[in-house]
């Protein structure tokens, strides 16, 4: 093959896809080094750019993407956007945390998106520079996969822009199952402010409700992260 054109008409592109199947029809280390596929967040699973994202060096669907890698790590139905995240969706989060956060079935996983990007803008190569320029296009700071089970993603309900969202009710259920867990202060922050919120509005405690508008005011200045915000996805739940 001789370049990246010639490449996408053999694997496809803005498509996932396993080393493994790369290495069976390409060296797998000229297309790395070439940056026609990019390493995920998952070892073994590249991801091809479009044609527009390799000139820009963008992720242009963000949404997309995110959803469609969960997909093909986890399987669909097998996880959904969750907890803050999942608030954040029904209009009951706020804060300008600019993290994502899934529910799965498999071990418990922190990627550190802003700690990967400060490694690779250290580097002196046009490839690491390249790479860091791609992560700061989600504008996500971290995601983080927390460990489920079978019942929770009994739960999901498939939305038409965002994928696997788990309902309300899953959101109060899936606070109490993972705050006792979490080691950060401020996400136990945004769990206890989240429960805090669905309480009836009578139930509110002032500095709850100053919070509340605070946090808004950051939505609307562009500070904060919502899924809306990261693009769109087609619906490939039907």
């Amino acid at each position: 093959m001789a370049g990246y054109q010639d490449f996408v008409e053999v694997f496809g592109s803005g498509v996932f896809i396993k080393s493994s199947g790369i290495a069976k029809k390409y060296p797998l280390q000229k297309a790395l080094a070439s940056l026609y596929v990019l390493p995920t967040f998952f070892r073994g699973i590249c991801y091809i750019p479009t044609g527009l994202e390799r000139k820009a060096h963008i992720i242009e669907r963000k949404q997309d993407f995110f959803t469609s890698l969960f997909d093909f790590r986890y399987g669909k139905r097998r996880w959904y956007w969750a907890l803050s995240t999942a608030a954040r969706h029904y209009g009951i989060e706020w804060s300008a945390t600019r993290i994502l956060e899934i529910v799965a079935l498999e071990r418990p996983k922190t990627i550190g998106i802003s700690g990967k990007i400060r490694s690779l803008q250290r580097k002196r190569s046009y490839r690491s520079r390249t790479l860091a320029r791609y992560l700061a296009s989600f504008e996500v700071n971290a995601i983080y996969v927390h460990k489920g089970n079978a019942g929770s993603l009994l739960s999901i309900k498939i939305d038409d822009a965002i994928g696997p969202v788990c309902s309300k009710e899953q959101i109060k259920k899936d606070i109490e199952t993972f705050i006792p867990k979490v080691r950060d202060p401020r996400i136990k922050g945004i769990y206890k402010r989240i429960a805090e919120e669905m309480k009836p509005e009578g139930e509110l405690s002032m500095q709850t409700k100053k919070d509340i508008e605070t946090a808004r005011k950051d939505i609307r200045e562009g500070k904060g992260v919502m899924l809306s915000k990261i693009g769109h996805r087609k619906n490939t739940y039907k």
